[in-house]
């Protein structure tokens, strides 16, 4: 991951929490980190939208569809196989979707509260999910089991698997992140550093580095299983709700509270472009496998396609009625996953932005068979 020069570290223990400020369907993800440091259980149900095949990236749906969920998507998460979806709403569940063809599987109850954050096993199928009650938890589908790591004294904001399966990460709304051991669910340590809510975690492709985004307004660089803070890059005024890697370990894409995508190189930590268009919060983002692209969601309800090298804008996509929570491209990078505040998981093509499909929508092309990683 390269080295880390002339960075500020930062070690203080966060002092206060802000005050719980009213939650809005535009603001899904944004107000349910709010909410979750008053112990609130998530964030606004948004309601359902239309969805179109074929049409222009830049109109508006009209043809209803089903939920996905009963509340806000807020996560989503795809097996390596490119066969299995899940998705975490406010509803407080972990679903399970086939792909291409969109059926359920299975839905997970377990959390109290929204589930704000997944990830599943490189090469396995195993949800892990956290959510605002504050547990992490390792689900096992067809045993029928469910393991509830505890430890977390507010709200799971974030969850990561290293490349090797061996262990994962949290990060929380108690200014915390977490180490697990993924098989057994014992404590590996906590990484203290942060003076406010961890809003994203990243772990590099090799395995050695952990980026932690916080309301702080910084980024924190961590070596890791061991828990060193290598780090720490300011990003005030404004602070990062979203990262995503690159596959390569060498390129960071940030979304922020300042309505901007940063795109920083991982091998001085600097920053070397930002991409602006959203007149909201950027809450998501999501690099292709080749860092040829990269997309964002934001609180505007609106998805963007960059590219990396010369920061242009390809498309907007502007169907979603709520805030794009969640965004994954598939590692062909023909393909684009979207969640929402509008309680709809959504499939579009890349680099053209055109409508694919939607979980629980019977139009989600059967015959296409891609595989995704998130």
């Amino acid at each position: 991951m390269g080295p880390f020069p002339s960075l500020d570290v930062r070690r203080s223990l966060r002092k206060d929490e802000p005050a719980l400020a009213k939650m809005s369907e535009k603001h899904a993800r944004r107000d349910f980190l709010k909410a979750s440091l008053c112990g609130a259980a998530g964030a606004v149900l948004a309601g359902g939208m239309g969805a179109c095949s074929g049409h222009d990236v830049r109109s508006t749906c009209d043809r209803q569809i089903g939920d996905a969920h009963a509340g806000a998507v807020l996560a989503l998460a795809l097996d390596a196989s490119g066969t299995l979806l899940a998705s975490g709403g406010a509803d407080a569940v972990v679903k399970l979707w086939h792909l291409p063809d969109g059926a359920l599987l299975s839905t997970l109850s377990g959390h109290v509260g929204a589930v704000s954050a997944l990830a599943l096993a490189p090469g396995g199928s195993l949800p892990v999910s956290g959510g605002a009650d504050g547990t992490v938890k390792l689900w096992n589908p067809a045993a029928g089991t469910v393991m509830s790591l505890t430890g977390h004294s507010a709200a799971v904001t974030s969850v990561a698997v290293s490349p090797d399966g061996l262990w994962l990460a949290s990060g929380s709304a108690d200014a915390t992140v977490r180490l697990w051991n993924a098989g057994d669910g014992s404590p590996l340590g906590t990484l203290v550093g942060h003076t406010q809510p961890v809003t994203a975690i990243a772990i590099s492709p090799d395995g050695t580095t952990l980026v932690s985004a916080s309301q702080d307004a910084t980024l924190n660089l961590w070596s890791v299983p061991g828990g060193g803070l290598l780090g720490t890059i300011p990003t005030a005024p404004a602070w990062m709700t979203s990262l995503a890697l690159s596959l390569d370990g060498t390129l960071l894409a940030t979304g922020g509270t300042d309505k901007l995508v940063g795109l920083w190189s991982a091998l001085g930590w600097t920053q070397i472009r930002t991409l602006k268009w959203h007149s909201q919060e950027v809450v998501s983002v999501a690099m292709s496998p080749d860092q040829s692209l990269v997309a964002s969601g934001s609180a505007d309800m609106t998805v963007n396609l960059w590219r990396v090298q010369s920061g242009a804008r390809l498309h907007t996509i502007l169907d979603h009625a709520g805030a794009v929570n969640a965004l994954c491209i598939s590692p062909d990078g023909t393909v684009l996953v979207t969640g929402s505040g509008d309680r709809s998981i959504r499939l579009w093509h890349l680099p053209d932005g055109k409508y694919l499909g939607s979980a629980s929508d019977p139009v989600l092309p059967v015959q296409k068979s891609v595989s995704f990683s998130c």
